[in-house]
């Protein structure tokens, strides 16, 4: 099982075919072993956002279960998120050092020819006047590839922070060319950020800091823009700026922001329906200005989304689901870092990329969320999912296992 999860990894390199959704194998024959173990604490909020996922869909529109565009659109949270679980399940030995270090190679090398074709053919600054033309790489659209690139730029960080090494060096030069030729502003923000928050000691407060910053910013540009005039659940926004970057700019500003506030206010707690973004929603039924009940919808699985995670969530699974969102990788990001200190300082460096790489793609992750469909695209996602299942499934190679403290983190053990 760890096989097909370490080939799911290197499968991320695309998604022109959704091959890389081979990590959740193991769920199917071996979801037995779940029980009678222990996990780390973000094993918690996960599974209950989960739970609130599919309960919501259930309520929303059960038929949803049954449709392959579900889960390739709406519903991709459990092709980015079962991995995860999956790592609960199986176990190996391997020095995921080695393996992750491997895979940055693998990743950078194998889209050099593209690259280099498309400077060719486009030059390295023609995005600044034909913005549409450019480096999409082995993905379909270019906020996917921006958002790999992105996270391929955390793994390669990682990994020349736990060993100095000039082709490390020089691959992550030719990774930032390509995540810039993306043009993925959102994607580019992603590192801006993540790199001064390693730099400056990835302090918890600067984390919380950081996200509360990036809440706030969304729910007021949101609201900032929001005209009391315009019904938002039924209005279609118009493109009138023929450059497509600010067109769509204008579009998330403008109209996908204050639609995603309008799902909110209509019911704040738990949101209108897991996948409801996107639909027609001919009426809602509000009870007591808390819980808002949908009627006459018409469902539609489309690329359609707010263009922010934050908000998105809060439309579709209300305060519950964003605050499960966010303990989850509050918690991800506590048990990474109390791992890479355990590695660097009582295992010897085994696994420390690993850790440190779940750290700051975490980070980059929730910076690059608040400009677009970040936290639940597997394009950005399934990278650090099949990272961690890894980590879980981890065991150590020798008798003995190098003394743990209680923050120390371990995949599912024996309860």
């Amino acid at each position: 099982m760890a096989y097909i999860s370490l080939l799911a990894l290197f499968l991320t390199v695309t998604n022109l075919v959704p091959v890389s959704a081979v990590g959740l194998a193991p769920l199917v024959f071996c979801s037995w072993r779940f029980f009678g173990r222990s996990y780390p604490a973000f094993i918690t909020p996960l599974t209950l956002l989960t739970l609130l996922i599919v309960v919501s869909t259930l309520l929303y529109d059960p038929a949803s279960f049954l449709e392959f565009d579900f889960y390739r659109r709406d519903g991709n949270f459990f092709v980015s998120y079962a991995p995860i679980f999956a790592g609960c399940l199986y176990m190996h030995r391997w020095d995921l050092n080695k393996v992750l270090r491997t895979f940055f190679v693998f990743a950078v090398v194998i889209n050099l020819p593209l690259y280099a074709y498309y400077i060719l053919e486009n030059g390295l600054l023609s995005i600044f006047i034909h913005p549409d033309a450019s480096f999409g790489s082995y993905f379909i659209a270019r906020n996917a590839a921006g958002g790999f690139f992105a996270m391929l730029f955390c793994l390669g960080a990682a990994c020349y922070l736990q060993r100095r090494s000039r082709l490390i060096l020089a691959l992550l030069a030719a990774n930032a060319l390509m995540l810039f030729s993306t043009y993925s502003r959102g994607s580019l923000l992603g590192v801006l950020a993540a790199l001064p928050y390693v730099y400056f000691g990835r302090k918890r407060w600067m984390l919380a800091s950081l996200i509360a910053g990036l809440l706030v910013a969304s729910i007021a540009m949101a609201l900032y823009n929001t005209d009391p005039t315009v019904n938002y659940m039924g209005y279609s926004f118009t493109i009138q700026n023929q450059d497509a970057k600010v067109a769509n700019l204008s579009i998330r500003y403008e109209w996908l922001w204050p639609r995603a506030l309008m799902y909110f206010e209509h019911s704040p707690i738990i949101g209108l329906g897991f996948g409801s973004f996107d639909d027609h929603i001919g009426s809602v039924v509000s009870y007591f200005h808390v819980v808002g009940i949908p009627s006459d919808v018409s469902i539609e699985h489309s690329d359609s989304h707010a263009h922010n995670s934050y908000l998105n969530f809060l439309a579709e699974l209300g305060v519950v689901g964003l605050a499960l969102l966010l303990s989850f990788f509050w918690k991800l990001i506590e048990w990474s870092q109390h791992g890479a200190a355990a590695a660097a300082l009582t295992g010897r460096g085994q696994n420390f990329a690993a850790f440190r790489f779940v750290e700051i793609s975490s980070v980059c992750l929730l910076v690059m969320a608040a400009t677009e469909h970040r936290l639940v695209s597997p394009s950005n996602v399934l990278i650090l999912s099949l990272v961690i299942s890894l980590l879980l499934a981890w065991r150590p190679s020798s008798a003995v296992a190098f003394e743990r403290s209680p923050h120390t983190p371990n995949g599912p053990t024996p309860s």
